[in-house]
């Protein structure tokens, strides 16, 4: 007999409907192991990528049993190509089997092949199916690829389970199958070898390292009341380090500012103080606090590093995805596109818009989250605490660049960069 060739995914009740199944077809055959599909969830994971990318042929025994798990295969894979192929309920017992069944009918296994054959023709399925251009990948692919009988083998293995969402304890036969059927051998190079993620800080990172917040404050002042004469050292000595949510909020957790416009109006009230500190009038204060929004959203009093558009635009062109994850104002998003960055960019994520500033746990895991919980991910920054030591903890690879503390003794940090222009020789 030939054997009918498929193009689906055979999806059967157990290993016993698979051996007869594969003895009139020729395809993939994945026996769910009864009731424990419910809770397997590798498994289900596996037949909804099988199932979009092929289709399934679902055959389960003619019990009521099979008609459950039938259901519950037929809900996993909602939305995709699903064609059911039934038996006929037919009395007996298979011959491995001391006693029939609860309902006493033949299950899959027990079925002649030639009535399986008529059962599939019935569904429509009749063996039309030719094989693709693309030629099968074979066992010495598995180790040219690192997934088979290599030292790295497990690593590879486990990276491209978790990337294809498939079960990462497949025997080296079942891989070959399903990897046959979801993807080709380029496209599995291209994900063992998947480059990591680039999570850039803003400010004094990608723009110059000007003492922003306190320039404005001052500008502010010397517009509005020259005659203060007020000095940048009292400014900043009343600004630096009071001011701004993460540093008036010591835990960093500033979820409570998220509505209402809570964060700027957080920032207004210390800017007040800071005003008053500095040796204005109480209504002096409370007149300029408020203006000081509207210089720092002002992309004109943001200049980049005279390397960071061509450093951006080189890392975009060797495949690199970038995000932003920076301690900043709730308009930085639109600030970002108003500059012309956002193309370079997969996303941002800003503490105001957060709840958490770096270097909380929480902040860094939103990140990650938000690009697909790559396997590698560096951040990119030049604050040795909120940004490398930050990130570090919290399972980042880290570079410092435009490092601005001479003090600072590399610690949590796995590359150091003196101009972002460096950073080209080692993300290559």
């Amino acid at each position: 007999m030939n054997k009918i060739k498929v193009s689906q995914v055979v999806v059967v009740e157990g290993k016993y409907d698979a051996i007869k199944l594969d003895s009139i077809v020729e395809g993939l055959i994945i026996p769910v192991h009864g009731f424990t599909v419910y809770s397997d969830e590798e498994k289900k994971n596996l037949l909804k990528q099988l199932g979009k990318k092929n289709g399934i042929i679902l055959i389960t025994d003619s019990d009521s049993a099979g008609f459950k798990i039938r259901n519950y295969v037929q809900n996993i894979c909602r939305g995709n190509e699903i064609i059911n192929v039934y038996i006929p309920p037919v009395q007996g017992k298979e011959s491995r089997k001391q006693s029939p069944s609860k309902e006493g009918l033949l299950g899959v296994e027990g079925i002649d092949k030639d009535m399986l054959v008529k059962c599939l023709e019935q569904a429509g399925v009749n063996g039309t199916y030719s094989e693709q251009d693309t030629p099968k990948m074979t066992y010495t692919d598995l180790f040219e690829l690192g997934l088979s009988g290599t030292a790295n083998a497990t690593r590879n293995r486990e990276k491209l389970a978790k990337h294809l969402n498939i079960p990462t304890k497949l025997s080296k036969k079942a891989l070959l199958e399903v990897l046959n059927r979801m993807c080709t051998k380029t496209e599995i190079e291209n994900i063992l070898n998947e480059k990591p993620v680039l999570f850039w800080d803003f400010h004094g990172t990608l723009t110059k390292p000007d003492n922003q917040w306190v320039d404005i404050a001052l500008k502010l002042s010397d517009t509005m009341y020259p005659e203060m004469k007020i000095s940048h050292e009292a400014i900043k000595s009343n600004l630096y380090g009071k001011c701004l949510p993460w540093w008036t909020y010591p835990d960093r957790d500033t979820r409570h500012l998220l509505e209402n416009d809570g964060w700027w109006k957080s920032c207004e009230d210390e800017f007040v103080k800071m005003y008053i500190a500095s040796g204005f009038e109480k209504h002096q204060a409370e007149k300029m606090a408020p203006l000081i929004r509207l210089y720092v959203v002002d992309i004109n009093n943001h200049r980049l590093h005279d390397d960071a558009l061509a450093v951006l635009s080189q890392l975009k062109e060797r495949g690199y995805k970038n995000y932003i994850l920076s301690n900043n104002f709730p308009e930085l998003p639109q600030m970002v596109k108003d500059m012309g960055l956002d193309k370079y960019f997969d996303g941002c994520v800003v503490s105001a818009k957060i709840g958490f500033a770096k270097p909380r746990k929480e902040i860094f895991e939103y990140a990650r989250n938000l690009a697909g919980n790559p396997e590698k991910c560096i951040m990119i920054g030049d604050n040795p605490v909120d940004d490398i030591k930050g990130a570090k903890e919290n399972g980042f690879d880290t570079m410092l660049v435009n490092n601005r503390h001479p003090e600072y003794n590399g610690d949590y940090c796995d590359y150091i960069c003196k101009t972002l222009t460096d950073m080209l020789n080692i993300l290559k």
